[in-house]
């Protein structure tokens, strides 16, 4: 019973696209011999009809030309001539005006066929069915002086069944042959296109077991699984690029938080044995140790703002600013801060040009940007900002003048807790997380940043952001 169920219900998508296949061809076929098998009937019934009235008419129109005055003995010297017109399978009665049978001629191996009479005053074909089998019955009138009656004619439609039946036979041997060889070709054409899929979920079981570094084998078919293949092989290298930046963060959120907490434990061990007594110790670990609390509370805001920018969603009917306006006020406030620094504004925008991003997070950017040409660049250097556009994009460029970044750093500073000189960036007050928040926040909008070496020393910063649109207009 359960393999019967496991027929009925296959779980294999083989199985199911063979029956399919082979149901869909069988459907196709049955319908196609249905019409062709009861279209070739009604052809042949016409033909088996024309043909028994083309006999009836010719022995019609021999009485006829006779004249008038046919008699009984000329009906019966017709015998010859009425055995040369009818078919085999015909049987040609000539009868009185009371029904009574004058002539009869029998078909070859034909049964006698007595049919109740009926008086006709007109030629009649008529199409009767008696035990199973189909007969054509026709009657026409002879009128003389001498002889009046009927002419009559029964023929069974013997070779339209025969031939009926052997297509009936030959159809049902085609169309079983028909369903078994479909359902054989779906099978292996199934088992041939899910070939891809069974490496596919192989490859998801040995990544469920050992981890994400197995991939699908590329193929070159060009379909809709190679596709879905390069899909999958494209999504685990992000799963795995995310899992590695993952448990990079916690690595480098622990080390970063680590060194806060020992210092903050060593004053407090100093603290306890000899702080209580000497009032120079005291000051002097309260100091280190709020210094340390200051640190950790950077770091944890700085965390809480990358997790923000993470799973913030943009809100997109909002997400518009004047980016000349918004670059300003942010450059102002700079230089107000950093008098010792000189800061310039290339505008090279049309009035009013707007990007996609709301106005509070291209100032965080543009913050971030900021904070770091000053922090890694010497007094009295210059910090350059410039606009411009194209058809589609806003581009903003942050150039300094300051230590610069390693070549192959450059595609690594937007990683979080990345940074070139660890010992300088701790210095600074810099946690590695600045150029992480930018570019999520960034990417949130659909926009690209990058980092490139400026000459003579110094580094440029191009971030590329998307023109708004308004809504309105659109729709």
């Amino acid at each position: 019973m359960k393999r019967w169920k496991r027929w009925i219900k296959p779980s294999s998508l083989k199985i199911k696209w063979a029956l399919a296949a082979g149901s869909a061809i069988f459907l196709a076929f049955f319908l196609f011999s249905f019409f062709q098998y009861h279209a070739i009937g009604k052809w042949m019934i016409d033909e088996e009809e024309n043909n028994f009235s083309r006999v009836l008419d010719e022995i019609t129109v021999f009485f006829k030309q006779r004249g008038h005055d046919i008699e009984l003995k000329d009906i019966y010297d017709s015998r010859d001539l009425m055995k040369q017109i009818a078919e085999k399978d015909q049987t040609i009665r000539i009868l009185d005006r009371q029904g009574n049978q004058a002539l009869e001629i029998r078909g070859e191996s034909e049964p006698a066929f007595y049919i109740p009479f009926q008086p006709v005053s007109d030629k009649t074909v008529k199409l009767i069915e008696s035990d199973g089998k189909k007969i054509l019955i026709g009657h026409s009138p002879i009128l003389s002086r001498k002889f009046n009656g009927y002419i009559e004619i029964i023929q069974p439609l013997n070779r339209y069944e025969k031939i009926m039946k052997n297509l009936f036979w030959m159809m049902t041997i085609t169309g079983s042959a028909a369903l078994l060889l479909s359902a054989l070709l779906g099978y292996l054409m199934a088992k041939n296109f899910m070939r891809p899929l069974n490496k596919l979920s192989e490859a998801m079981r040995s990544i469920e077991r050992n981890g994400f570094q197995r991939r699908v084998e590329n193929t070159n078919a060009h379909d809709e699984i190679s596709e879905l293949s390069q899909i999958f092989n494209k999504m685990m290298s992000e799963i795995e690029k995310s899992f590695r930046q993952q448990q990079q963060f916690v690595e480098d959120a622990s080390h970063e938080l680590r060194t806060p907490i020992q210092v903050l434990e060593g004053h407090l061990s100093l603290l306890n044995r000899w702080g209580k007594k000497d009032p120079s110790i005291l000051e002097e670990s309260l100091h280190v140790s709020l210094e340390e609390l200051d640190r950790v509370k950077r770091l944890v805001g700085e965390l809480l703002e990358l997790s923000r920018a993470d799973r913030e969603l943009t809100d997109i009917e909002h997400a518009k600013v004047d980016i000349k306006a918004s670059s300003d006020k942010v450059i102002r406030d700079f230089a107000f801060l950093h008098q010792d620094y000189m800061f310039e504004l290339k505008n090279k925008v049309e009035e009013n040009a707007e990007a996609f991003i709301l106005k509070r997070h291209l100032e965080q950017v543009l913050v971030i940007l900021l904070d770091n040409a000053v922090k890694y660049s010497e007094p009295h250097t210059s910090i350059e900002v410039l606009l411009t556009e194209n058809d589609l994009h806003v581009l903003i460029e942050v150039r300094d003048e300051g230590i610069g970044i390693p070549e192959e750093d450059l595609t690594k500073v937007f990683d979080r807790f990345y940074r070139v000189d660890k010992a300088r960036s701790r210095e600074k007050g810099g946690y590695g997380l600045g150029l992480a928040i930018a570019s999520k926040l960034i990417y949130n909008y659909g926009g690209t940043i990058e980092a490139k070496k400026n000459q003579p020393a110094g580094t440029i910063i191009y971030v590329s952001l998307k023109k708004a649109i308004d809504r309105n207009e659109e729709m």
